[in-house]
């Protein structure tokens, strides 16, 4: 399966080629929605209350199974969950691209986020299963490098589609990509690869559906008027359900996610890191598109073309970034990443 003078499985390229096409799949639903808010917005009549729902719709399926799902497939077989979430993706895509009022369109997206739960994740723990050394460092640096230029380019696949078509070609878009990243795991993914036999705890991935889903929720209404209660309550339910996902995790014997590893102070570096990096891009993206489009009147097409800049220059920065792991350690990539977010937000 692997070569272990490389550190690559066999047809190494055509294996990573599907699993970034699979995590394409996700990263361009979760960015194509925020172009379109506007356009939704007119053709519901919608308050801005559910446009944020409509928005966060993907991001709230995604990550609350994200955790539990990623633990039924590395028990399960990886290989499965992608083939499933990408088969889930193709009927959410539609019934969102159809939706007859905004709240199908919320659940449609919701779904969608699950299916990219199956999948998404799959991608990185395959990587790490079949890459080693430096060679998985380069594959991940790609993968994150097209995913991340994807999202970023997101909102001008949907500005520009948004120029001839109605705001649900958005959603559609996806659908071929899906079909195709769906047969090229089939054909070039290998199954079964460092899967475990430990039972899932089941419960404990209940409890913390629950409780990302509830901190999502409880959020994204806090800051609305006249929904405080609900978020409140959201954010309750969330307390609640961390207090019972920790004291699970202490008493299971074989726990979703292992506390020993939130001690160490190098798994804390890496969740900041993930959280300040992708919540400023996902942020940005989503506040940006509607006051492009509503204050300043901007087209779809430019709205989505003033994030051009940031995908041409991950697509070919990121890739660097493994050569700077080999040559000055990741604390230096890491601290330049920083580096570069503050003199960006700083410069506006």
């Amino acid at each position: 399966m692997t070569t272990p003078h490389e550190g690559s499985p066999t047809r190494a390229p055509l294996v990573l080629a599907s699993l970034i096409l699979v995590a394409a799949v996700a990263n361009l639903n979760l960015a194509v929605a925020n172009v379109a808010l506007p356009d939704i917005g007119k053709a519901f009549d919608a308050t801005q209350t559910s446009l944020n729902l409509i928005a966060v719709g993907y991001s709230l399926g995604l990550a609350a199974s994200v955790l539990y799902l990623g633990a039924i497939g590395d028990r399960y077989g990886r290989k499965s969950m992608l083939m499933l979430g990408m088969a889930l993706s193709v009927p959410a895509s539609l019934v969102a691209g159809f939706a007859p009022n905004e709240e199908i369109l919320f659940l449609a997206r919701v779904i969608g986020g699950i299916s990219a739960g199956l999948a998404y994740p799959t991608t990185l723990a395959l990587i790490t299963a079949l890459w080693s050394g430096a060679a998985r460092t380069r594959a991940i640096a790609l993968w994150s490098s097209i995913g991340g230029g994807l999202t970023a380019l997101g909102p001008l696949v949907a500005g520009s589609l948004l120029e001839g078509f109605f705001w649900g070609s958005v959603f559609l878009v996806t659908i071929p990509l899906a079909l195709l990243a769906l047969g090229l795991t089939v054909v070039f993914v290998p199954s079964h690869v460092n899967e475990s036999t430990d039972p899932v705890d089941h419960l404990g991935g209940i409890v913390s559906v629950v409780l990302v889903g509830s901190l999502v929720v409880g959020i994204n209404f806090a800051p609305v008027d006249g929904m405080m209660t609900v978020a409140v309550s959201a954010l309750v339910i969330a307390v609640a359900a961390c207090v019972l996902f920790v004291l699970r995790q202490l008493r299971a014997r074989n726990p979703l996610f292992d506390l020993r590893v939130a001690r160490r102070r190098i798994f804390w570096v890496a969740a900041v890191a993930g959280i300040v990096v992708f919540g400023t891009l996902m942020g940005t993206m989503y506040i940006s598109q509607q006051y492009l489009q509503n204050v300043l009147g901007y087209s779809t097409l430019a709205a989505g073309s003033a994030a051009l800049p940031a995908a041409v220059v991950m697509v070919l920065v990121a890739p660097q970034s493994a050569k700077l792991v080999e040559s000055h350690g990741a604390r230096f990539t890491l601290l330049s990443g920083y580096v570069a977010i503050v003199l960006g937000s700083w410069s506006h």
